[in-house]
């Protein structure tokens, strides 16, 4: 019925395929995928990894508060941030492995 209504009409001129009026949309979903999507799930990716290579020794920067990892219990990890002085985060608080010149519990300021 609908194409019989359209017939009426009288306009002469074809509508558009259906994919061709997808194709603009596709893109722009394949160019948001590509700009935005794509390189937060790689940058997710590289954390998750560095958290589960996490190991006694490294130093690391959690919640801007530098140290080196003492103990590592499950999901909880034990920082050195100064002499005698220790502190647990948990393990996704780590933002990032440094070195121990970046600001690590053995610097001297």
């Amino acid at each position: 019925m609908a194409y019989a209504m359209s017939g009426a009409k009288g306009g002469g001129g074809q509508e558009p395929n259906f994919l061709f009026q997808l194709v603009p949309f596709i893109a722009v979903f394949a160019i948001i995928y590509f700009i935005m999507i794509r390189p937060q799930q790689k940058r997710q990716q590289e954390v998750r990894q560095m958290l589960q290579a996490l190991k006694v020794g490294d130093n690391v920067m959690a919640s801007g508060i530098y140290g080196e990892i003492t103990k590592i219990k499950d999901d909880v990890i034990h920082l050195k941030i100064a002499e005698n002085t220790r502190i647990r985060v948990n393990r996704s608080a780590v933002s990032a492995r440094t070195s121990p010149e970046s600001g690590g519990s053995d610097s001297k300021e």
